[in-house]
């Protein structure tokens, strides 16, 4: 076997993104967002000046023509209020500093609603866009008017005004600050997707690591929120009305995205809570954009509205990753880390929005990148680990190569007594116009004592075997061979079950030292729809019929084979239907175990035949052999031969 590389190229080209990433981002967090000495960036904060509102029930044409002493002071470090409902808000202050300037601009990080701008009587700017937080850069004439007035006229419920940060600046200053000041998501955003496209190749690659295809989706809605706003946000502004929904929408996919990755992960309790804050979340989404609709969907009110339900999730979940972090999985404390840094960070977000904490430094870009890095380390640990385990596997494989080298001639004996066995046993699938036969076998070892056979009859009746000699390997092999000679030799009564029984212990008794069969005998009569059967010591059959209430199980008292001479064997008949299925069996399966010592069991098998009585008969075959193989970890707990037949009446 081919050993599986180590992906070097790709684990350094890994380790230089992340680096490279961490940097970027560190150096943005701490440096490029930080404030910049004014007379070094030659800009002027509106806050640092007089401003002055006014309310108006009307809109004014001529904002210059109110008279001053109805213009009221604002307090400091304020420039928006509360919405009032069909009010107009005017915001005054003076522009004198714009001579200082080469090429004027009024700078503002966000505008959340539609707005006009004034620079004396002369209109300048006027703001259509709805639902937006895109910062503006507003060329303003270099010869001061002796004010600026804006006329706000808000859809946005909570607030009515401008946000954040509000400067004249030079209009490239203000290009060039725009631009640091969202250095570290602009260009961290490229950084996720690759890695969201790297990591979604690791799925294609190893379609069972479900994680790997998990945390693609999470990068891919990290790079959308990182990406779409700031300095990107403002170069897409004219493709608003398409960047905002999707925007907003991500948003809202962003905890869906996150709770997949951990619904992975987290132990089952945990798993259904974040199920439910999840269906909660998207409850109220869409509650409140259908409340608010109102020529057309407002995102920004619809935010407001679930900002309780954040909080709410947010709260939750603080508290179930500090129960993990104490007394969960030490494997998780990671995880549940990186949970813990972009709840908080979100929550602080929504709190500063909510007007309940004051607003200082936005630390969700910060939390965004911690979570991805502390997920990414989980994720690539196991990455690792899943190689590591395969290249373990084949060095085993190869230590047992070597081995068998030593053994190669027995093995070409066992290999071919498997081959004569598998001569002696019927086709694993057969069909005519009324019935279908599909049999599985798997032995311990290269031979077994486990046979099954199934012939028709010249009336188109079938009969059908299933045995299992007592222990197994190539001993039970032989007395396998043995009683397949003599069920041949039982057949001219094949529609008499006890009598093809009577006839096979009477040929048996004596010759297989100690050893003995067990054997499940039906003889199906496909013109009466009916089915004869007899057991020889055997665990029976099941039927499987749809408009029953549960997996039915035939049996009736038998002695096995080849042990007493002169016993009688009984026998029985049931009315089948058309759809029916019959499963024979070998007790090897009720002595599967798991890797924790189960075993599979009878209760289990007639459950997983209950469960799939609707799925088509070669699925439902697949689906009870599939089943038999991961719960032994891939044969890795079998302690006997296991076979069954599975018959389907048309």
């Amino acid at each position: 076997m081919k050993e599986v590389k180590s992906y070097k190229s790709i684990h350094t080209f890994l380790q230089f993104v992340l680096y490279f990433g961490f940097w970027i981002q560190l150096f943005g967090c701490l440096d490029l967002q930080s404030e910049v000495a004014p007379d070094r960036q030659f800009q002027q904060s509106i806050y640092l000046l007089d401003r002055y509102y006014y309310w108006s029930s009307e809109e004014v044409k001529d904002p210059v023509s109110i008279p001053n002493n109805v213009w009221q002071k604002m307090e400091p470090n304020r420039l928006g209020f509360e919405s009032l409902k069909g009010k107009y808000l005017y915001i005054k202050f003076s522009d004198q500093f714009v001579r200082q300037l080469k090429s004027p601009v009024l700078y503002a990080e966000i505008a959340l609603e539609q707005f006009k701008l004034f620079q004396g009587k002369e209109f300048v700017f006027e703001s259509r866009l709805q639902d937006h937080f895109f910062p503006y850069i507003i060329p303003l004439n270099q010869n001061p008017a002796g004010s600026l007035i804006i006329q706000f006229q808000s859809r946005y419920h909570g607030f009515i005004g401008m946000d954040r940060k509000v400067f004249f600046k030079d209009h490239s200053i203000a290009l060039v600050d725009l631009f640091l000041e969202n250095f570290s998501e602009t260009f961290f955003a490229p950084i996720l997707l690759v890695l969201s496209i790297i990591f979604l190749g690791f799925y294609f690659l190893r379609k069972r690591e479900i994680i790997f295809l998990n945390f693609s989706i999470l990068l891919f809605s990290a790079a959308l929120l990182e990406g779409l706003n700031g300095f990107v946000g403002f170069s897409l502004s004219q493709f608003s009305y398409i960047v905002t929904p999707l925007t907003y929408i991500n948003f809202s996919f962003f905890p869906f995205a996150l709770l997949l990755f951990l619904i992975g992960i987290f132990p089952p309790f945990f798993r259904n809570l974040f199920k439910i804050l999840a269906g909660l979340h998207i409850i109220v989404f869409i509650i409140s954009i259908v409340s608010n609709y109102e020529n057309g969907i407002s995102f920004l009110n619809s935010e407001d509205d679930y900002n309780w339900v954040i909080v709410l999730e947010a709260v939750i979940t603080i508290l179930s990753s500090v129960y993990v972090l104490i007394k969960g999985n030490k494997n998780l404390r990671t995880i549940t880390l990186g949970l813990l840094f972009i709840v908080i960070a979100g929550l602080h977000d929504i709190l500063v929005d909510l007007e309940l904490l004051p607003h200082s430094q936005r630390i969700i870009h910060f939390g965004f990148f911690m979570m991805l890095l502390l997920f990414g380390f989980y994720v690539f640990k196991h990455y690792w680990q899943l190689l590591h385990s395969i290249n373990r596997m084949n060095a085993e494989l190869r230590k047992k190569n070597k081995e068998l080298q030593r053994l190669i001639q027995i093995d070409k004996d066992l290999a071919l007594a498997h081959a004569l066995q598998k001569s002696l046993l019927s086709s694993k699938y057969n069909e005519d116009d009324r019935i279908r036969i599909i049999g599985f076998s798997q032995n311990l070892e290269s031979v077994g004592g486990d046979y099954f056979d199934h012939t028709k009859d010249s009336m188109g009746n079938w009969a059908i075997l299933m045995a299992d000699v007592s222990g197994h390997g190539i001993s039970s092999a032989m007395v396998a061979a043995m009683s397949k000679m003599a069920f041949v030799g039982a057949g001219a009564y094949l529609q008499f079950p006890s009598r093809v029984f009577h006839s096979m212990n009477r040929h048996l008794v004596g010759k297989t030292k100690n050893l003995f069969i067990t054997a499940s005998y039906v003889f199906i009569d496909t013109e009466l729809y009916t089915a004869t059967f007899s057991n020889a010591g055997h665990p029976g059959f099941f039927l499987i019929r749809n408009s029953e209430s549960e997996v039915i199980h035939l049996n009736v008292k038998g002695k096995p084979l080849g042990l007493f001479s002169h016993i009688p064997y009984a026998e029985d008949t049931v009315k089948l239907m058309p759809g029916d299925k019959i499963l024979l069996y070998t007790d090897g399966i009720f002595d599967l175990l798991n890797e924790i010592g189960e075993s599979f069991g009878e209760d289990k098998l007639k459950s997983l035949l209950w469960d799939n009585r609707y799925q088509k008969f070669q699925e439902l075959a697949a689906i009870v052999q599939d089943s038999l193989f991961r719960f032994s970890s891939g044969w890795k707990y079998q302690m006997d031969d296991l076979s069954f037949l599975l018959v389907e009446i048309k």
